[in-house]
Formats: C-alpha cells, structure tokens, sequence
C-alpha cells in the first residue's frame, strides 16, 4: 500500500479523476488486441499517447500488457467505471478488477468474473459492499480502511495488485504508453 501512497501522492494529477482496471483470462491468455476490441469494436484504433495528457479532443483509455493481466487506465476516472456494461464485456471469459474516481467523487471498487459483477464497494467503503456475489473479495476488503481518508485509495490498488498482480508506477505513467481511442478524431 505505501507504493501506490506515494504514487499518488507524487502523481498528484491522479487525485482529479481514474480509473485503473486489471483483467485475467480465466482460460486461454488475453492480448492487448483482444481488449482493445472489447472497448473500441473491431477496428480498435490504438496509438502511443502520452498518459498524463491523453487525447485533446476525444476519450481515449491506455492499455498495456502486465504480465497475466491487461491493465487499463482512464485517467479522467470516466470511462470504464461508468459506461453501463462496459465491465461486464470486458470480464467475459475473465477476472476484472477496477478502482475508479472523479472530481465529484464516485469511488468504487468493482470485482467482475465472466461477464457479471459480482462486487462493487462504493465509496470505498468496506461496510456497504453490494453485487451478485458481494463476499468474493471479503479475503481482502478488510484492507479497506475507512472510507473517504487518504489511504481508501492506495489501499483499493494495492488490492488490485495483490489479486491481479498487475502494478501501475511512476515510470509507467511518465512515458508514452498504448491507448485505445474511444471515439473519432485526429
């Protein structure tokens, strides 16, 4: 937890809004292809982008391959936690883990397998755990501290990297990485 503590504490621009999303196969591995066409349909248009900027003029999300998993980063916090269905087509025929949030609030962790939700803690706050199957990650929402303190949000990543093992740093975020652009645009 205190990686992604001072992760956020030096990636300030993170605090405005984010969404981090780590996905498993639960068979045959995923590419970075294969979830670039479950956000953006089949002519997925990916292209490097620098994260802390992202796109001008239209939504784009970064995507990258982290070891078993395929992490996703908004770093508005709008779309993946947001656009209804888009987890649940993202965890088909996987695991999905997001942690998300925007500059009016909206923190939520979310834990989705094969197409369902099966978790989602709003607020980030580990007594108002609701979904399909809200115990499955009770192993670890203990780690949870209360809801609203500074650590809610490191503690929800660092959750993801324990179950995922996908891991977001500084490096990651200060180079060009692949993005998925959602939308039309130049």
């Amino acid at each position: 937890m205190d990686h992604y503590c001072r992760l956020l504490d030096t990636a300030q621009w993170l605090e405005v809004g984010m969404s981090w999303t780590a996905i498993q196969s639960l068979a045959a591995p995923l590419s970075v292809a294969d979830v670039a066409e479950r956000l953006a349909g089949p002519e997925a248009d990916i292209r490097m982008l620098d994260v802390r900027e992202g796109p001008l003029y239209v939504p784009a999300v970064h995507i990258a391959d982290c070891g078993s998993s395929i992490m996703l980063l908004d770093h508005v916090g709008e779309v993946v936690s947001w656009v209804p269905g888009l987890m649940d087509r993202l965890s088909e025929g996987a695991r999905l883990w997001n942690v998300g949030w925007h500059v009016n609030g909206g923190n939520r962790l979310v834990y989705a397998v094969d197409g369902r939700v099966l978790v989602e803690v709003p607020a980030l706050d580990r007594t108002a755990v609701y979904g399909a199957e809200p115990h499955a990650l009770n192993h670890v929402l203990h780690l949870l501290p209360d809801p609203f303190t500074p650590l809610s949000k490191a503690s929800a990543m660092a959750i993801i990297e324990m179950e995922s093992g996908a891991s977001l740093d500084l490096e990651w975020l200060e180079a060009d990485q692949m993005a998925v652009i959602l939308g039309h645009g130049e």
